[in-house]
């Protein structure tokens, strides 16, 4: 008989704490940021390169300032990834804020249209898109934030003019 009052008082015990683990992470301040990825977008193209800009949303849950440092990208449609890199960044999201940041990279654009043989510019495609984030968290050092998204891109248009030489 006692050892059943033990189970049941330690089944309580425990859903009790298992209920209560969110409150507690967030005192703690183990609550990772979440971000989402909200945009894709090329803004600029040129016979050597292009910019691609994705946008992201993200909460800072911290009472402190957290810095983004890094993103690593991946593009990819109907199966073929034409677009992959990374980049170092600068940007502290306040505490205990939500900001959309813009993320821009150079790549090569003409070695893109190769992979991708059979559109050009100016064509719409489907993609998926990859990205991961790397943000220092005051309590648990640096983290990753792993996005996805699908959806539709436009190919920009390039002029055929080659750039002025310097």
């Amino acid at each position: 008989m006692a050892h059943k009052a033990h189970v049941i008082a330690a089944t309580v015990l425990a859903s009790i704490l298992l209920a209560g683990c969110a409150t507690v992470e967030e005192n703690l301040e183990l609550r990772k940021p979440a971000a989402r990825l909200v945009d894709v977008k090329f803004t600029e193209a040129g016979p050597y390169s292009a910019t691609l800009v994705f946008d992201v949303t993200i909460k800072n849950y911290y009472a402190l300032t957290v810095p983004l440092r890094r993103f690593t990208y991946e593009l990819s449609s109907a199966g073929a990834t034409f677009l992959a890199g990374s980049a170092e960044i600068r940007i502290n999201l306040p505490a205990e804020s939500q900001k959309t940041v813009s993320l821009p990279a150079t790549v090569d654009y003409p070695a893109a249209l190769k992979i991708l043989h059979s559109v050009g510019p100016g064509t719409i495609i489907p993609y998926e898109a990859k990205v991961q984030l790397t943000v220092d968290t005051p309590r648990l050092g640096p983290i990753m934030l792993p996005l996805t998204s699908a959806g539709e891109l436009a190919l920009p248009r390039v002029s055929d003019a080659p750039p002025a030489s310097q």
